[in-house]
């Protein structure tokens, strides 16, 4: 069965964008730094290093940053089944690499409880044996062909999506579910 998107997350061009501009300032910073030790300058060798230890403490910093708020933005939430979402619908959730790919991750609705940590909506239970031997299967089939492989997401994974307004009604058959965001 083909996979049909039920989500799509409004910000996942910008959040692509800030990821790879954060990176790149990151790559730029540090291979600049050479450049502050070439040359004949009365700036002291001390200072010079002061200036490029903060030139890459702050662009990296700020990467990190940029990482850990992008990393559970939800670029799309895809279901399996053309039937009413349940508890035990499969879901494929894209998410973000590091380097901005799609990362994507089979869960199930009833896995989702409301997260309290700041920028997530859910952060994913335990599963079941029942439910782990359903995602076996459905992984099995799914990533036939497929060059990046689904993986099922881990206890402890977080996942943000906008739920405000405009949802369409399978996003809210999801979040009846797995109940709306805490945070």
């Amino acid at each position: 069965m083909q996979p049909r998107v039920v989500y799509e997350g409004g910000l996942t061009k910008a959040a692509k964008v800030m990821k790879l501009a954060s990176i790149a300032s990151f790559v730029g910073a540090s291979a600049a730094v050479p450049f502050f030790f070439t040359g004949d300058s009365a700036v002291p060798s001390a200072a010079r290093t002061i200036l490029a230890l903060t030139t890459i403490g702050m662009t990296g910093s700020s990467t990190g940053i940029v990482t850990w708020a992008l990393r559970p933005y939800i670029t799309s939430i895809s279901v399996l089944s053309t039937e009413e979402i349940t508890a035990q619908t499969p879901l494929l959730v894209e998410t973000m690499t590091v380097l901005a790919q799609p990362k994507v991750r089979l869960v199930f609705p009833e896995q989702l409880k409301p997260a309290t940590q700041p920028l997530s909506s859910w952060v994913v239970d335990e599963i079941s044996q029942e439910l782990n031997d359903k995602a076996a299967k459905v992984l099995e089939e799914v990533n036939k062909g497929r060059k990046r492989l689904v993986t099922v997401a881990k206890p402890g994974d977080l996942f943000y999506a906008h739920m405000e307004g405009g949802l369409g009604s399978e996003m809210e058959q999801i979040i009846a579910v797995a109940g709306p965001s805490q945070a």
